[in-house]
């Protein structure tokens, strides 16, 4: 019916930029509660800032919602339009009377210069109502007003100085109407003698339109502006090789407009786009920028008929709609993974997953698709949707095999945190199927072998089914080992990748009847010096194989922690040792305290000690399960 979007910018106010209600539910209280979600949201900020143009006529709206008018602005439109600043105090003026100017209320500093190469120019102006220009017209939209401060250089007079005298008087024309940055000649001049040499080699001789890019570069960079705006793709891919080898460029962009927004979302808020560690392995998630669509473009599906072209109107509609767009990588290598996701309403939508040639291919697709349920469930989306036509043949067996449901070019995935019954579980899944037509699923019913409830689960992760035949057990772990294999506790070093990056891990044990697989199993991390004894986690127990040590670190050796002479002393003379083989290991939000089970335990019944493997009951790993999840709250 109706949404808001709004930023927090470091001046501690609250930007908001759309405020839309749908025709139909106008007067109903929509736009009211969206602003009073916004204040209880941030009412440590001073208040809400809103700039709306005069024409849309809503001024008795923003008095209504408790909004006063203090200053005037201008729109960025051709026909500048005037517009109204409307302020909603969070009331704090006892701490924050400096502040109640209505000038220094309604003007945050721009935060980008962006220079209009000539093409864009005439776009916006001497041919703003051809269909080739409607693209252009993102950077004068009224959400950039106060973000963005488009300028020119003395590159559009040495462009116009190669055009017909006849074209020149009405870019002329258009060109005062923004303001000019001109550069020190001897110092655009320098950059320009440093980009030519940088861009030839030998007795090559450029073009005139390729020394036309160079100054394009340099007298914008000379003169102090970011950005360089254009929608030449190879002004923009020689610009990438020549920032390699030019220090001088080093804060220079070169950006196409549909990228624009996603290079003043990364200068906003930086911190978004630091690289934050997959799992504590080597690998980075790292957000993509506006510079990064040549990294992005090497995803491109050769083998599935895509052109470049196709994957870069992707890319760049992604960026045009403000869609993250996150790359996979170590420090010292390329990407190896990306995607793209969006939440729409219960739907987490996946546009672009690709993964590329490496040896560590099938690992990385099966922590995509462990990553995007994790992302599904922490953002409150009930079904994945993958819909990328070009993901490869390794993302599609994971998703074949994780198991995503196949329907058509989509591949859908249902989230469910629940903990409870077959019927209760089986009735949101096929009320979740429903948001996107896939028809009913499997009745599923009381009593279900656990195999058959083992994937069950699996398919409708974090769902719990508590009426199986599915056993639950309680696995004490000592410290040493939990946080290579669980990642718990966090290690000051990066794990192995092998045990962090991949779903299925190896636990050695000496030989225990009491185990079964497939079996549910929650993690007891022994006590510390540090930290007290805790339950962290559940995993699913795969399968239990029992062997000789050599034979066992044969097969298994990287889904575990041990080297064969650990493994071969932790036998101590026994012939055979135990492999427990678990998979999809989910950490709880809150750790299990001792005390925390013991409560529970006098509810529900359980072991008091736990000096190896302890059965539990369903009742009792559904308390503990409640407790620990934050989604189940």
């Amino acid at each position: 019916m109706g949404y808001a979007l709004f930023r927090l910018p470091r001046n501690n106010q609250v930007m908001l930029s759309h405020l839309c209600v749908d025709s139909l539910a106008r007067k109903s209280g929509v736009a009211r509660a969206l602003v009073a979600e916004i204040r209880e949201k941030h009412s440590s900020r001073l208040g809400i800032l809103a700039k709306c143009r005069d024409d849309y006529e809503l001024n008795p709206m923003w008095e209504a919602l408790g909004f006063h008018a203090r200053s005037r602005a201008v729109g960025r439109g051709r026909d500048r339009s005037p517009m109204t600043v409307w302020w909603l105090d969070h009331g704090h003026a006892d701490l924050f009377s400096f502040l109640t100017e209505p000038e220094l209320l309604a003007d945050e500093p721009d935060l980008l210069e962006a220079a209009l190469d000539l093409n864009i120019l005439m776009d916006l102006h001497t041919r703003a109502d051809s269909a080739s220009s409607k693209r252009s017209r993102v950077l004068i939209a009224d959400h950039l007003v106060g973000r963005l401060r488009l300028v020119v250089t003395n590159a559009v007079d040495r462009e116009l100085a190669r055009r017909p005298q006849v074209q020149r008087a009405p870019i002329k024309v258009a060109a005062n109407q923004y303001p000019r940055r001109t550069a020190v000649a001897s110092r655009a001049e320098d950059l320009f003698t440093q980009l030519v040499h940088a861009s030839t080699t030998g007795d090559q001789q450029l073009s005139p339109q390729d020394e036309g890019d160079l100054w394009q570069i340099a007298e914008a960079a000379a003169a102090g502006v970011g950005v360089l705006l254009t929608w030449d793709d190879k002004l923009r891919r020689r610009f990438g090789e020549l920032r390699k080898v030019m220090p001088a460029l080093a804060s220079f962009h070169v950006l196409d407009p549909d990228h624009l927004v996603t290079h003043l979302d990364k200068l906003a808020q930086a911190w978004a786009y630091q690289p934050a560690r997959l799992q504590n392995s080597a690998y980075d998630q790292v957000r993509a920028s506006a510079d990064d669509e040549h990294r992005l473009l090497e995803f491109l599906g050769k083998t599935s008929g895509e052109t470049r072209g196709e994957l870069r109107d992707l890319l760049r509609a992604l960026a045009r709609e403000q869609v993250p767009r996150w790359l996979i990588r170590t420090v010292d290598e390329p990407a190896i993974a990306c995607y793209a996701a969006y939440l729409d309403g219960q739907i987490l939508r996946v546009p672009l997953m690709r993964t590329i040639g490496h040896q560590l291919s099938d690992t990385i697709a099966r922590q995509l698709l462990w990553l995007l349920r994790r992302v599904a469930q922490e953002q409150g989306a009930r079904v994945i949707d993958v819909s990328d036509r070009h993901v490869g043949g390794v993302l599609t067996r994971a998703l074949a095999t994780d198991p995503f449901h196949h329907q058509g070019d989509h591949w859908y995935a249902w989230v469910i945190p629940m903990c409870g019954t077959s019927h209760d579980i089986g009735q949101a899944a096929n009320e979740i199927r429903r948001l996107v037509n896939a028809g009913p699923g499997p009745l599923l019913r009381p009593g279900l072998p656990s195999r058959a409830a083992a994937e069950i689960e699996r398919s409708l992760w974090p769902a719990k089914l508590i009426d199986t035949a599915l056993p639950h057990y309680v696995i004490p772990i000592q410290s040493r080992w939990s946080g290579d294999l669980l990642g718990y506790p966090i290690q000051l070093t990066t794990r192995p990748v092998e045990l962090s990056l991949g779903r299925e891990q190896v636990y050695y044990r000496t030989h225990d009847a009491k185990l079964t697989a497939p079996a549910r199993v929650l993690w007891r991390v022994s006590q510390t010096r540090r930290a007290s004894a805790a339950i962290v986690g559940t995993s699913l127990l795969d399968a239990i194989d029992v062997d000789r040590p050599a034979r066992l670190h044969a097969a298994l050796r990287h889904y575990g922690v041990l080297d064969l002479p650990d493994l071969e002393e932790f036998a101590d003379g026994r012939p055979t040792v135990q492999a427990l083989r678990f998979s999809d290991t989910e950490l709880f939000d809150r750790p299990i305290s001792n005390s925390t089970y013991d409560r529970l335990r006098q509810q529900h019944g359980g072991p008091k000690a736990f000096y190896g493997p302890q059965r539990v009951n369903p009742e009792l790993f559904a308390a503990l399960y409640r407790a620990g999840s934050a989604h189940l709250q």
